[in-house]
């Protein structure tokens, strides 16, 4: 296969602009996963994939916090008649986990504003947010929670009813449709501040990014699954790259309930640590 020449870009700017049509693009497409060679062909930045699930992650939660959650019965002990929430089905998981993080910020005397949750709006993420249903219905998916870290590092949970086949499902070589959705729409909303201009009835972007690493971690709440993707790139190099990691793939459902797995994602959710920068990054573009 011939290799990709990649042209340089101009500006930040341009950077953006591509994230806000690769999300309007794969949004029209019809398939379920998008394997890690498809996305590796994308002509106009490269990008590169990889299984990061065998590296071990260190999380940096505070002591409260973890405390909390270790002793959270709501997490611990899901089915338990002390805890007034029904145990989670396999279509809620993502509502139950929130609720869940909830108990454990209350115990910890935290709220959810002070670990960065944030309403969530805005042209790309809006969409997310109210949810995708395709032409057969067949596709239903949903964003359910954000949690911004810092300006360059948010992190999105999501519901999503898509089916696959089993093996699919186990499968460490492809993004669901909705993690390419969600990535690009954070680096797009990441890089612009979105004034809604009520007369047009649509948003204005003003681009409000100026250097540095940005960082989206997207933890996907699927039939019997759960998976997180981190995704990276910065966008004031002239030749930026998007590197993609599927940093987790675990079984989540009741019939072989895990806690341990339960309190890694919920370390995903609050305290994501950044991707680790194994490469050089680029000389920056010269001004």
């Amino acid at each position: 296969m011939t290799p990709i020449k990649y042209e340089p870009f101009r500006d930040a700017k341009e950077f953006s602009d591509l994230m806000f049509n690769l999300f309007k693009l794969y949004k029209e497409y019809h398939e379920a996963m998008h394997t890690f060679s498809f996305l590796q062909r994308t002509k106009d930045v490269k990008v590169v994939c990889k299984d990061t699930t065998s590296e071990k992650v260190k999380f940096a939660m505070p002591a409260g916090l973890e405390n909390a959650l270790q002793n959270c019965e709501m997490i611990n002990c899901p089915e338990s008649n002390n805890s007034a929430i029904s145990a989670p089905t396999n279509g809620s998981w993502a509502s139950w986990t929130s609720i869940a993080i909830g108990y454990a910020l209350r115990e910890a005397g935290a709220s959810r504003a002070f670990r960065g949750e944030r309403v969530f709006g805005g042209p790309l993420l809006g969409v997310l947010c109210r949810g995708l249903v395709d032409k057969s219905c067949r596709r239903v998916t949903f964003g359910y929670q954000l949690f911004q870290h810092s300006p360059k590092h948010w992190v999105l949970t999501i519901q999503d009813h898509t089916p696959l086949e089993p093996e699919e499902m186990d499968g460490k070589d492809h993004l669901r449709h909705i993690e390419i959705l969600a990535i690009t729409a954070i680096f797009y909303e990441q890089m612009n501040r979105l004034d809604y201009v009520r007369e047009k009835n649509k948003y204005l972007p003003i681009l409000t990014y100026q250097d540095g690493l940005l960082t989206a971690t997207v933890v996907t709440f699927a039939t019997g699954k759960v998976r997180v993707v981190q995704a990276s790139c910065d966008p004031s190099q002239e030749y930026p790259k998007l590197n993609i990691a599927l940093r987790a793939v675990h079984d989540l459902k009741m019939s072989c309930y895990n806690k341990d797995v339960l309190h890694e994602i919920v370390k995903w959710i609050l305290c994501s640590p950044d991707p680790p920068r194994e490469l050089p990054l680029r000389i920056s573009r010269k001004t």
